[in-house]
């Protein structure tokens, strides 16, 4: 025991020595340049312990490399040398610029749809690049100088792909000449409300959910419609024409549709079977089936309605054709159904309508292939001309009496 206690006290001078002779922390003078500008001189002061660390893992470089598989650049740095991380991150911080994305207005003009603004390149320093730097310097013996480089950042979304998803997919236009005025006045008013839609990808399009119900009160007016294949005075005449319009744009731009129905007679302002008809009871439909949005724009100009699709434009080029299948003669008939063996001899009351068998379909072509898709079939029944019977003088004034005495006929 008496031995022992030489020994510890022995050991106890030497672990004092040592700890005079080694002071806790070592310091390390580097410059630290950032591109263009001043270089500032840093002061380092490190851990001995954690020197001592960085000289068996073969120097600072090595050590940070090692501490970067496990923590972020701040925090290792800030193990290498006190306050190090803090002080680079936020020397990183002050100089970065955000980029900017490139945007766009949407004008809802055919003309000009589209305002774009440009995008702008960001700059940064990495820290994590920034913090080997510094650590490679730290290995000199004398203290050297680090310099950390700004990067340029690319924006996420550049001018040309925003004009890349915004260009027209398609174009249609009908005309209205023969309209009186409250049927251009309601058609104006549909195309408005559908003009300015933007649909996103996968995003469904309603007509009769964007243009609403068609009544006096929301300002539409009476004008001719079709109901069972006759035109009569109803509110809201002339949407059809709207809806077909935008029809055979989405047709065009390749756009899935979802429910379209024809007439059940023919209109003058498209060819067969590319007809479109909506009221309360039926609607039509169509998907944004793309990968981008699709902007939907209208113009009532003169006596032309246009509608125009924007978008991510698909591939190939598209053309509707319709074809004629079949013919359906109209008969010539009595007010009671009876047939009308000599129409000359009988006064003509309703004008017949010969009834179509129609067929659409798109024709796509691409890369000189022709893909020919049927669309839709539809019949246009046909309409029975209508004659009243020739009747004698005789039969007139026999006629006459009896309806004077009130007998049936």
């Amino acid at each position: 025991m008496k031995r022992a206690l030489p020994l510890l006290l022995i050991a106890l001078f030497s672990l004092l020595f040592l700890s005079a002779s080694y002071p806790p922390y070592r310091k390390t003078e580097i410059e630290i340049a950032i591109e263009e500008e001043t270089p500032v001189r840093v002061t380092l002061r490190t851990p001995v312990s954690h020197a001592m660390r960085a000289e068996r893992a073969g120097g600072y470089l090595a050590l940070y490399d090692r501490l970067r598989e496990d923590y972020e650049p701040k925090d290792a740095l800030n193990y290498l040398a006190v306050g190090l991380g803090d002080y680079l991150s936020a020397e990183c911080e002050r100089r970065r610029i955000d980029p900017l994305d490139a945007t766009l207005e949407w004008t809802h003009h055919l003309s000009s749809p589209f305002i774009y603004y440009e995008a702008r390149s960001g700059r940064e320093i990495c820290l994590s690049d920034a913090g080997r730097a510094v650590a490679r310097a730290m290995d000199k013996d004398n203290g050297a100088r680090a310099r950390l480089c700004l990067r340029e950042v690319p924006p996420d979304v550049t001018t040309d792909e925003r004009k890349a998803e915004t260009q027209e997919m398609s174009r249609y236009s009908t005309d209205f000449r023969t309209s009186g005025e409250s049927r251009r006045h309601n058609l104006a008013l549909a195309a408005a409300a559908i003009s300015g839609v933007v649909l996103a990808s996968g995003e469904t399009f309603s007509f009769n959910e964007t243009v609403g119900d068609r009544t006096a009160d929301r300002g539409f007016r009476e004008a001719n419609i079709v109901v069972n294949g006759e035109f009569v005075k109803g509110i809201g005449g002339g949407v059809c024409q709207v809806s077909t319009t935008l029809y055979n744009a989405a047709l065009l731009a390749g756009l899935e549709i979802v429910s379209a129905a024809a007439h059940s007679r023919p209109v003058s302002y498209v060819p067969y079977s590319r007809d479109c008809t909506v009221s309360s009871a039926i609607d039509f439909r169509f998907r944004n089936d793309s990968d981008a949005p699709v902007y939907l724009a209208a113009e009532v100009k003169g006596n032309t309605l246009t509608f125009a699709i924007f978008g991510k434009p698909k591939a190939g080029n598209r053309r509707l054709e319709s074809e004629v299948v079949e013919e359906i003669p109209f008969r010539a008939l009595f007010a009671g159904g009876k047939q009308v063996a000599d129409p000359a001899n009988a006064t003509l009351v309703s004008e017949g309508r010969t009834g179509v068998r129609s067929r659409l379909y798109l024709i796509r072509e691409e890369n000189g292939e022709v893909v020919r898709t049927l669309i839709r079939e539809n019949l246009y029944p046909p309409k029975d001309a209508v004659y009243r019977e020739e009747v004698s003088d005789g039969e007139d004034r026999a006629i006459s009496r009896l309806h004077q005495r009130g007998d049936p006929i």
